[in-house]
This record gives C-alpha cells, structure tokens and sequence, in this order.
C-alpha cells in the first residue's frame, strides 16, 4: 500500500511595502537645490543655514549615489563641483513641499 504525497498550496508572501530611503534621506537638500534654482556647491549648501554641515555632505552624496543630482560645471569656482537636481530630484522636491505646505495647513485653526 503506498500513499502518495499530500501537496500543501502555498500562498506567496505579500509584498514589502517601504518608503524609499533614498528619498526620506535626500529629500531636505533637494528641497534647497529646488527653491534656490541655481547649481550650488556643497559649500553654498551648507553655508544656507538650513542644513547641519553633517547632513548637507551626507544628503548630498545619498541624492547623487540615488540619481536626484548631477553635478554641473560650476560657474564660480572650478575647483569644488556644483549640483543641480536631476527631473526626478526636481519632482521630489516639488511633492515634498507641496506636502509640507498640507501639514502646515491642517495644523492652523479654522477660522470662525
């Protein structure tokens, strides 16, 4: 008497659903590249004030390692490399200051 094996069906995992970490990190310093509208260097970019020296050097190489900068030849000094968002930077740095911009609103009191 043999028995055949049982076939158990499997279902396949569901999918990982994450938030970019490229983006979440890059995101500040595209944010300064796009409202200043001009190549900066990584001097300029932390000489804004909006950046820690830290997280300018860091942001900027996670957005160039992610393809959200390119660097441009730089208009004032050869010697240090200036950057300018890519189209998909660019997009970025739009939808997050439109959702900054959301926050900000539902945190304000209605008026009566």
């Amino acid at each position: 008497m043999s028995t055949a094996p049982t076939i158990v069906p499997v279902e396949p995992a569901p999918p990982v659903v994450r938030a970019d970490p490229y983006r979440s990190v890059a995101r500040e310093v595209l944010c300064v590249l796009a409202e200043e509208d001009r190549p900066m260097s990584l001097r300029e970019l932390q000489g804004t004030g909006r950046l820690s020296v830290e997280d300018a050097a860091l942001q900027l190489s996670v957005a160039r390692v992610a393809g959200f900068v390119r660097s441009v030849p730089a208009a004032v000094s050869a010697t240090e490399p200036s950057y300018r968002p890519t189209p998909l930077g660019m997009a970025i740095a739009r939808r997050s200051r439109a959702g900054a911009a959301a926050r900000e609103l539902r945190r304000l009191p209605l008026a009566a």
